[in-house]
Order: C-alpha cells, then structure tokens, then sequence
C-alpha cells in the first residue's frame, strides 16, 4: 500500500477490496468519544471474525475456481537456489529464508490465473513508463502484490487503484480525487505518479549514501522515512544487510519476487500459458476533453461512437453515482466537473465531430447562467468564502480545478448558482431526491417529474448532481 504516514516497517494488508469508501466521524464531545470508541472496538472485534471468515472463504473459492477451470499446479516444480530480481541476486540456499520464500510463493499461487491474464494489458505500457523514468522494469510486479493488476481494487485503509495509493500521497502527486474522480483508479496517471514516488524514494535514499533500488520499493509500501529509521538503527546500507540481521523480513518485496518467479515459470508450474488480456496500447484510443461546466457525458459518448458503459469500463475512475458491483446501471448519469481530461475510448469507435460540436454548443446554451463568480480580495481564504456561499472548501476546489488552498487577490472563483436559480430552477445536489426539492420548492413530484419529463424506473425518479430542474 502506497503511504507515507506510518510509524513502522509492516507487513501489506491482505487485499479486501470493495467500492465504498467509509468516512469517520469524530465528535468532540468527551463521552460520547467514549462510547464510539467502546463501538468500534467492538466492530473491529467483529471485522476481525468476518475478515478471518472471507478469507477462509476466498481461500474455498480459489480452490473451487482452480478446481472448476482444471488448473493443474505442478506440486514438483523445484524452487531455484537463486532468483534475480531488479538485478540483485536473491539467494535462497539458507534453510530458513528459503522455508520463507516458499511459503510466500505458494499464497501467490492461489491468484496467478487471475493476475497473469491481466498483465496483457498492462506491463507493456509499465515497462515504457519505467524506461522514461530509469527504473527497474521489475517494479512492475509490486502492482501484483498491491492490486492484483485491479484498478477498482480498495483496500482496508482506503489506499485504491492499481498502485495503491492513499488520498493523501495521491494529490501530493497531482492526483485528483474529489466526488466525481478519483484518478488512483486511471492507469496511466497512477503509474506515472508510482514512478515519480519511487524515484523521489531512491533520490532520497541515494543523498543519504543508499544506493540501493530494493529499498526504495519496499519504502513504497512502509514509508521512506521509516525505511531510513531503519537503515540507521541496524547499521545497514542495503536491502539484504537488513533482511540478514532482523528475523522481520519484509514480505513485501519477497512476494513481488515470488510473482517474478511465477511469471517467469508460468508453463513449468501450470503446464500451460494463460491467455492474456489485450493491451490498452492496442484496445484504446486516447480522447483529449475539456469541459467548462458540469458535464453530462453520456450524449458525448454516443457522439464518440461508444457508450456510458464502455466508458467507465476503460476509465473507473470517473465516479458514477450508486455503481453497483456487477455493471454500469443505466439509473446514473455520469457527470464530470471543469477541467482537461484524458479520456480512454475504443479504439474502433470513430468520433462524429458535427455531433460532439452540437452537443457542446447545446450544453452550453443549457447551462448559460449556472455559475456566478466570486473575485478574491485581499485576506480572503478558501474557507471564508466556502463559509458566505453556504458551500465547502473541497466543492469550490473541485469546481475550479485547484490543488491547494492557495488563492491570489483578482482571482475568479467560479460558484454554483443558488440552489432556487434565478430562472425558475432548481439544482440538482448529490444525495437529493425528486421528493425533497419538491418539498423545498413547494411543490409536488407529480409536477416536478411531469416539467422536467424525467424518467421512472423501478419506481425511482432518474435525477444527477448538477442537473437542472424547473418548477
């Protein structure tokens, strides 16, 4: 997991991945701190059981699906006395290291026919980055152990995407992660800025007098500072000095060496190559987008040849609201904020320019008057003016494209317009339903739905953030 914020060398969580990302809230009140605290212990008691009960359980399916699928694993593949990985050599003659080893490699085992077809789809495009940035190309089996090559992958903590990165260490690296995008989950920015921070790890490393490409992957996951802690504790200036003199051996490195071996023995230890997915190089075409205001995207897509669902496939990290496990469900709309995007579509579709230059002049027509500005004077602060227009830091961030809390006297801020528009209009607010803005609005669904010609399906009233409705 891709984090700079902890305080000590460990292990990498197992990977428990879901869509959902949980806020905890905090009180100030002392008793009542003290009764969440005595809830969440009890909840971490109960994580603990459901967490050792899903792994007993993914360990089944593994066993079922390998089963199932006639995955034979040669049980007499003999496990080299040596492994060669970044270009040190991994010696594993000692009894104990090797005893280690082989126990990592056999818990990789148990998803190499998922994770192999995968990177059909994604080394080559690693290897290129990696060149540009002169890193070891073997770099690209840390994604194996942080994601499973799974982009929508979320672990405990709440670091996502191939590489695993937190929010915080994500936007450190220009990675945007707000409620519309969250680009942990775009290959490619997330592998540039996985090569930016492995780099800037060696960099460091390197002014300390550490030379050394091991230590910089395993700071990846625990942190450089904690890595240096470390180093200057035990006296070691390298990867195998620590591992030598601590009995704490960093699985993490040693798993990704494993997924190496795998690779490398694919035939020998499975009888057979997996098939592998086809590589985005060759799938995709790369669509270059700027939008100047919330944008509706589905029509757009139909403009570029593809569909909704399509899109979100090749690119998860655009955020659709209620998305389920399974498929894109038609219920959402898919709405972007201002800003450039690089938009990943296939590469048969063809794009109808008359089309998307239609839509866009319509959209723009639609949506004349949805903003007012605000012009930063002197002393104002982010917080200030979120606080006069009754809206958040993180909302006018978002809706101006800005990575810092910095602003500059003269700047223009763009602002929603007010939640009753001036025209006779109403909008859309995530987490609003056609029953409430009718309340508030002071009329009746029935004549909201019927105004706005919106669509019911399963009983529920098709509505998106950002969406206007007249009353």
């Amino acid at each position: 997991m891709c984090s700079t914020d902890r305080d000590t060398i460990s292990d990498p969580a197992e990977e428990e991945f879901s869509l959902v990302e949980n806020d905890t809230i905090c009180t100030k009140t002392d008793s009542l701190e003290m009764i969440i605290n005595l809830k969440n212990d009890t909840i971490d008691s109960l994580l603990s059981i459901i967490e050792e009960q899903e792994f007993t359980i993914d360990s089944l399916a593994n066993a079922l699906e390998i089963s199932n699928n006639r995955i034979a694993i040669n049980q007499n593949f003999q496990i080299p006395d040596s492994v060669i990985f970044a270009g040190r050599v991994f010696n594993l003659k000692n009894e104990r290291i090797r005893e280690k080893f082989k126990e990592i490699y056999e818990q990789e085992l148990k998803t190499a026919y998922r994770y192999i077809p995968r990177s059909g789809k994604y080394f080559a495009f690693f290897d290129s980055i990696f060149s540009r940035y002169e890193i070891p190309q073997d770099v690209k089996y840390l994604a194996v152990v942080e994601s499973r090559l799974n982009p929508m992958a979320t672990s405990r903590v709440g670091a996502a995407g191939i590489w695993q990165f937190m929010k915080k260490t994500a936007k450190g690296y220009g990675l945007k992660v707000n409620s519309f995008v969250d680009e942990r989950r775009n290959v490619i920015k997330s592998t540039e800025a996985a090569a930016k921070f492995l780099k800037n790890n060696y960099s460091y490393l390197k002014k300390r007098g550490i030379e050394d490409w091991l230590l910089a992957m395993s700071a990846y996951n625990a942190g450089v500072g904690n890595i240096y802690k470390v180093v200057k504790q035990q006296g070691g200036t390298d990867f195998f000095d620590l591992i030598l003199k601590a009995d704490e051996t960093h699985n993490y490195i040693w798993r990704a060496v494993a997924v190496k071996l795998i690779f490398e023995n694919e035939e020998a230890i499975f009888g057979k190559k997996f098939p592998r997915e086809e590589s985005i190089f060759t799938q995709t075409r790369i669509e270059k987008i700027v939008l100047k205001g919330h944008y509706k995207i589905d029509d757009w897509a139909k403009a570029q040849g593809t569909s909704i669902g399509k899109i979100w496939e090749l690119n998860p990290w655009i955020k659709i609201y209620k998305r389920t496990r399974k498929k894109y469900s038609a219920v959402n709309d898919v709405v972007l904020p201002p800003g450039e995007y690089s938009v990943l579509l296939p590469a048969e579709s063809r794009k109808n320019e008359v089309a998307v230059a239609k839509i866009e002049k319509q959209f723009l027509k639609k949506n004349a008057g949805y903003f007012t500005y605000h012009i930063v004077k002197k002393g104002d602060t982010l917080y200030d003016i979120a606080r006069k227009y009754k809206t958040t830091v993180s909302k006018l961030k978002s809706l101006n494209g800005l990575s810092s809390n910095i602003i500059r006297p003269g700047q223009k801020l763009r602002l929603y317009g007010s939640a009753v528009a001036r025209s006779g209009y109403y909008i859309v607010k995530k987490g609003d339903s056609v029953g409430k803005i009718a309340k508030r609005l002071g009329v009746s669904s029935r004549h909201l739905i019927a105004k706005n010609n919106l669509k019911v399906k399963n009983g529920i009233v098709m509505i998106y953030p950002g969406q206007k409705l007249y009353y």
